[in-house]
């Protein structure tokens, strides 16, 4: 992947987090992807991700999402009730949840939550860990497109101080490029795909800028930018108006579910979301048509959750929650019906996200 690459998806990060002009995200996003599909190369072209494209502006796609439910643990329920499993009165009873159900339970369960106070000279601490897609395009066969996919563990790792007009910290590691994923050719014939200049390495920025040469230029403290406190404190606290929210910011796309959900989970994601928002977030998303429960007993860094998923038929957005808490544990993304690689199978994992967050007491620091 060369620097053009790269500064294409940075591109592609910036203008997803300019919600309050997305006519202006629109023009920067299919020049970008126009850039890329036309570039002169040497054969070969590492792909941007087709996440980043599915997100485009274009006409809305109908979801595509597997019809699978969660089961949820109700003590004390009796024999008969919708949904119960159970035929012994006393016993408890198994009870099917809804993805709107879930994000309600988790709603509640984060109803008084508090975040961790950062105090002068500390830092909020966000640190995501997972696997990620990366593929390489070869020049087509008969028409066909030819290429391949691995999948990297990565870690990303943010420093966020108490005033965020402050300098943060980023620090990126590819821990393993290992893992083979599929390709239209044995994987003895695809090389692992090297490493660019953004994939990996530590950057600093004041208010978190940092790739300044990146455009659009990002405005320290832009209430449309979701890296700033400012657009959380704009945002209403009312489920209603959040899902409107959602609606008008996701519009140039029809409003269709799928880029709403998308959105609300890439928001979410960013890790700076107020406590006092994140239950009614919840309720907003909850309120979204199409959303499943994909996966009852999702892991996580060892942690368990269940998934609520919702796509088209190129791929699926997931997002975990701990149902024990309510808390947000990290997020995935599985292909549809027709990925976007014609060598990659349906129902394929090609994203997985573990996210955490502390308070600690200095840049580059971590928890004990």
């Amino acid at each position: 992947m060369n620097e053009l690459d790269e500064t294409l998806a940075q591109l592609h990060r910036d203008a997803r987090s300019a919600p309050g002009s997305l006519d202006n995200a629109r023009r920067n996003l299919m020049a970008a992807v126009d850039a890329e599909s036309a570039r002169p190369g040497n054969g070969e072209v590492v792909a941007l991700r087709p996440r980043r494209r599915r997100v485009l502006p274009i006409a809305a796609a109908a979801a595509a999402v597997l019809a699978l439910a969660a089961v949820g643990i109700q003590l004390g329920a009796p024999s008969g009730t919708p949904g119960s499993t159970s035929g012994d009165p006393g016993q408890p009873a198994v009870v099917l949840l809804s993805a709107s159900q879930v994000l309600t339970k988790a709603a509640d369960l984060s109803v008084g939550a508090v975040d961790q106070p950062v105090g002068p000279g500390q830092y909020r601490y966000i640190v995501q860990h997972g696997w990620v897609q990366r593929s390489v395009e070869k020049p087509p066969v008969g028409g066909k497109p030819v290429g391949y996919s691995y999948l990297w563990e990565t870690r990303t790792q943010r420093w966020i101080p108490a005033d965020y007009r402050d300098t943060w910290q980023e620090n990126r590691t590819v821990l393993d490029k290992s893992k083979f994923l599929a390709g239209s050719a044995p994987q003895s014939q695809d090389p692992v795909p090297d490493l660019g200049p953004y994939d990996q390495g530590q950057w600093r920025g004041a208010c978190g800028d940092f790739f300044p040469k990146v455009k659009p230029v990002k405005v320290c403290g832009d209430a449309n930018d979701w890296d700033s406190p400012t657009f959380y404190a704009k945002l209403p606290r009312d489920p209603g108006q959040l899902y409107a929210f959602l609606t008008d910011l996701t519009k140039v796309r029809g409003s269709a579910p799928d880029v709403m959900f998308h959105y609300g989970v890439e928001i979410l994601r960013a890790g700076l979301m107020p406590a006092d928002l994140r239950a009614q977030w919840y309720r907003a998303l909850a309120k979204i048509p199409g959303i499943q429960v994909v996966d009852r007993t999702t892991d996580l860094d060892g942690r368990s959750g269940t998934a609520i998923g919702l796509g088209d038929e190129h791929e699926q957005d997931q997002l975990v929650i701990d149902q024990a808490t309510g808390a947000m544990i990290g997020t995935r993304v599985v292909a549809g019906t027709q990925p976007d690689f014609p060598w990659i199978k349906p129902g394929t994992e090609l994203e997985t996200t573990a996210i955490s967050t502390a308070v600690v007491n200095g840049l580059g620091k971590t928890p004990a």
